[in-house]
């Protein structure tokens, strides 16, 4: 109960993260923790709030992969700087996604060579990793229709064949990562939520 713990919420646009997230804060308020930091990727700090902008909303200029890639490291590096490595140690951390993102989007989706995530990773120094990963997996057709298409962002207006590239390479990675826990979040609310409570319960009561 006094260990303090760093949890990742981590799935494609539209699985339900942010209810999941608020949804844990409850959780851990019910086991009377209440020293939480609530954060989410790209963003976290007022830096990098700003490369989440451009990220998600180029104002019509086109942004390479690349260049996408580096914003995102760029942000992950305030963030880690900022918030993570200051309080990993005397706060509980609850991240809506985290390095994993990177993996599944970049490599899986873009296509990008896994050997330049690696330097990036060892650039920035991220050895900073989450005791426990919840990934919501849902199929790319159901999560963009939870999406309010109005308000679609440069990455929500993907193709499902993108999305479909990055669900499989999130569920490549989490089949063969313990510290990933996958949870069917193409079910109702109430069994998602229910699903989520056992691992949340177990992490705390272990």
């Amino acid at each position: 109960m006094n260990k303090k713990k760093f949890i990742v919420i981590e799935g494609i646009n539209g699985a339900g993260k942010t209810t999941i997230c608020n949804y844990i804060i409850k959780l851990l308020k019910n086991f009377n923790i209440k020293n939480i930091i609530k954060t989410h990727e790209p963003g976290g700090t007022p830096i990098a709030e700003k490369l989440r902008k451009i990220i998600k909303f180029s104002q019509g200029e086109k942004i390479s992969y690349k260049t996408e890639l580096l914003l995102i490291y760029a942000a992950r590096l305030q963030l880690l700087d900022n918030i993570i490595r200051k309080n990993i140690n005397i706060n509980w951390i609850l991240s809506d996604r985290y390095d994993l993102s990177t993996y599944a989007y970049q490599i899986g989706g873009r296509n990008i060579n896994k050997k330049n995530i690696l330097f990036l990773q060892n650039f920035i120094k991220n050895n900073i990793k989450p005791d426990i990963i919840i990934y919501l997996d849902v199929n790319p057709v159901i999560a963009l229709q939870r999406i309010n298409n109005k308000n679609y962002d440069r990455i929500e207006k993907e193709s499902i064949n993108f999305f479909s590239r990055v669900r499989k390479y999130y569920l490549r990675i989490a089949k063969k990562n313990k510290t990933i826990k996958i949870v069917d979040a193409n079910n109702k609310l109430k069994n998602v939520k229910s699903s989520v409570k056992k691992i949340i319960n177990k992490l705390i009561l272990v």
